[in-house]
């Protein structure tokens, strides 16, 4: 048993209108898999059970709340799962204050996990008006008595990342002020699609468009199976269009999909793949293209790294070849775009991070800025009296996690070179004590034990990392 006291959680809230009433808030929350504790029920099953409190108020004043006990399913296993909890409150427009507060029952910690953010809920504007885009983790037909949506139970999923064991993408919408605009029963055209984030265009046949009719409110539940889209960063959009084709109003969502490799790395497989007027075919020298293939380690799979060591010792020029373009192409539908795009982030970072011994690429540095990007703010102090040397970096998205850090030092003045000594992404170097070792040169460390330094350098150090600036 894990022993959690405090619960994961993932809050958002879409805003939705309903006729003659008015805006509806839906306040959507998942606790994560495995932060909360399973105990047995009354009838023998394991359960996860969390107490899910949400307020909402207006300079000050309560104006809605709930109170409830989410319960997970009940299993004879251990295995977890998230906890999906929906609270829908009708509200006049106007500024809020949101709070929402879970507590594990399954224990005796009482230690509760806090959610905090303004809430603005606006009234429904004049001309054609597209709602915020639910993404949804499945959508079912509603029972009696249950929240719906014009028949449907929409389950939502509070990720916009798109892992390769996701292979349909759903989503729910609201079209309004058709009528207004168009007139009773009149005809338009609704699309929605994925697009390249990057470039805007259409990715491939991702794109539905059907001929609709004018009318109050226009719901939207449709899919994408999205097993062949490549690994990227898309927007889902959703357009109205009049007659002549002219846009109405449009809405976007952001996603990134992490798709399973499509090209087998098998040496026969590789025989049959034909590179010669590819860009890969142009690649004369071994040693240059056994330097291009290793800078791509940072963003490759195991499988990967893997060939990547073995074409490195053997310099093979027909297999790095053929690997260097399934690499790619297993990627983007554009695969010599997309290694020109990586080269130009690898020759940043050679800049940026090089040491006495490693090129940027190969140093920790390198690694965390070419397999997430640019972090959102770099924390540099480099000249503390009583610290090594130390860089915090924050990210507000690090792959499918939100809200990271990466704290990196140079342990050694003789080289130059950063290590990394802590993350808060799963997978990373994880080190509570890193602010510890840090300040190692004048801070006893008599245990192992995570404790604050007690200097003015530790404390700046604790805050920096704590409030990202």
């Amino acid at each position: 048993m894990p022993g959690h006291a405090i619960v994961e959680l993932v809050v958002e809230t879409r805003t939705f209108h309903i006729p003659d009433r008015g805006p509806r808030v839906e306040v959507n929350m998942a606790m994560m898999a495995g932060t909360a504790e399973l105990g047995s029920n009354e009838r023998g099953f394991m359960q996860a059970r969390v107490e899910a409190l949400t307020i909402i108020e207006r300079a000050g004043a309560i104006v809605a709340f709930s109170k409830v006990e989410v319960l997970g399913p009940e299993r004879l296993d251990s295995l977890y799962t998230d906890l999906i909890h929906q609270e829908f409150f009708d509200l006049a427009p106007g500024a809020y204050e949101l709070f929402v507060e879970v507590r594990d029952l399954n224990i005796s910690d009482t230690t509760a996990t806090r959610y905090h953010a303004p809430l603005a809920v606006g009234a429904l504007p004049s001309g054609v008006y597209i709602s915020e885009i639910l993404l949804a983790e499945r959508m079912d037909p509603s029972e009696e008595g249950s929240v719906s949506k014009y028949g449907y139970q929409v389950v939502p999923l509070l990720s916009d990342y798109y892992p390769a064991e996701l292979s349909t993408i759903n989503f729910y919408a609201e079209v309004y002020g058709t009528v207004g605009h168009f007139g009773q029963d009149s005809a338009y055209l609704l699309t929605y699609q994925i697009e390249n984030f990057e470039s805007g265009t259409v990715h491939g046949a991702f794109k539905r468009s059907h001929r609709a009719t004018a009318r109050t409110v226009e719901p939207i539940i449709a899919q994408f199976d999205i097993s062949d889209l490549p690994s990227g960063n898309y927007e889902l959009s959703i357009e109205v269009r009049d007659r002549k084709g002219d846009l109405v109003a449009r809405r976007e969502k952001f996603i990134q999909r992490n798709n399973p490799i499509s090209f087998n790395y098998d040496l026969q497989a590789m025989d049959r793949l034909e590179v010669t007027n590819t860009f890969a075919g142009a690649f004369a020298d071994a040693d240059t293209l056994a330097e291009h293939i290793a800078s791509l380690r940072p963003i490759a799979a195991p499988l990967e790294r893997k060939i990547i060591d073995d074409r490195w010792k053997d310099r093979d020029m027909d297999l790095m070849k053929r690997f260097f373009y399934t690499f790619w192409a297993n990627r983007d539908p554009d695969p010599e775009k997309a290694w020109k795009d990586y080269r130009e982030q690898v020759v940043k970072v050679n800049i940026l991070f090089s040491c006495r011994v490693l090129k940027g690429y190969e140093t920790d540095r390198g690694y965390v800025y070419l397999k997430y990007g640019a972090p959102n703010s770099m924390m540099d102090r480099f000249n503390e009296m009583d610290a090594l040397p130390y860089t915090i970096w924050h990210y507000y998205r690090a792959g499918k996690y939100t809200n990271r850090r990466f704290v990196f030092y140079q342990p050694s003045l003789a080289n130059m070179c950063f290590e990394l000594i802590h993350s808060e992404v799963p997978g990373e170097v994880q080190n509570p004590r890193w602010n510890q070792i840090i300040h190692s040169r004048n801070v006893a460390m008599p245990n192992v034990d995570p404790r604050g330094v007690n200097s003015q350098s530790g404390i700046r150090a604790d805050e920096f990392y704590e409030l990202p600036r």
